[in-house]
């Protein structure tokens, strides 16, 4: 019986990559493909894949929510990271949440077949420099981010530049209650403009800075 995986990546071209991948590996079969955040869970929430293969970095709602809500919701799906986000504070996030694998962007093709078979027999996977996170992930002096879910939500599109109108309908409530809770960040990490606000973000890893 094949297993079925969907793919969260926002470049087509690595999706198509990876769907190159699995079909050399056997045994996957492509279920479904998501280029944002909220499509990767629509998706998975129709599919109910046995592995999900996701990056971080994700417009609309990022890798790292994505994979908190997977782990929460979806216990019986496997998640492999495959992704080339550098910020050390978002990967540190990513590795708390326990996904079963974990693979780096710039790591040989080798790697992520490797980690693909271990994850799909049921074992974890995670690179030297992913296990070197995880130790640092234990330290008690990291701090997380002090932000709910939906604040989270609320900030990276404030920091992709989304409307209020454009943000209630996303998710699902009103513009003046997105304009409350725009107000409210400002307040809570003391940021009192938006530019203050994108910095924040792009510093955690919620949205991709300039190169």
């Amino acid at each position: 019986m094949k297993t079925n995986v969907v793919l969260v990546e926002d470049h087509r071209s690595v999706r198509q990559m990876l769907a190159l991948v699995l079909e050399r590996e056997g045994g996957y079969a492509l279920v479904g493909e998501a280029g944002t955040g909220y499509e990767a869970l629509k998706v998975c929430a129709r599919e109910r894949p046995r592995l999900v293969i996701l990056d971080l970095a994700l417009p609309e709602l990022n890798g790292l929510e994505v994979l908190r809500r997977l782990r929460a919701e979806a216990r019986e799906t496997r998640v492999l990271i495959y992704s080339g986000v550098e910020n050390r504070e978002v990967l540190l996030e990513a590795l708390r949440e326990r996904p079963h694998g974990f693979v780096h962007k710039r790591d040989e093709l080798s790697v992520l077949r490797e980690a693909l078979r271990a994850v799909t027999a049921g074992a974890s996977f995670l690179t030297p420099f992913a296990t070197e996170l995880v130790d640092a992930a234990r330290s008690p002096e990291t701090p997380r981010t002090p932000l709910s879910e939906r604040e989270r939500a609320v900030l990276q599109m404030v920091a992709e530049g989304m409307s209020s109108k454009a943000m209630g309908d996303r998710l699902g409530i009103a513009s003046k209650t997105v304009d409350h809770y725009r107000s409210a960040l400002m307040v809570k990490l003391d940021l009192h403009d938006i530019a203050r606000l994108t910095r924040y973000a792009v510093q955690h890893g919620m949205v991709p800075g300039e190169a």
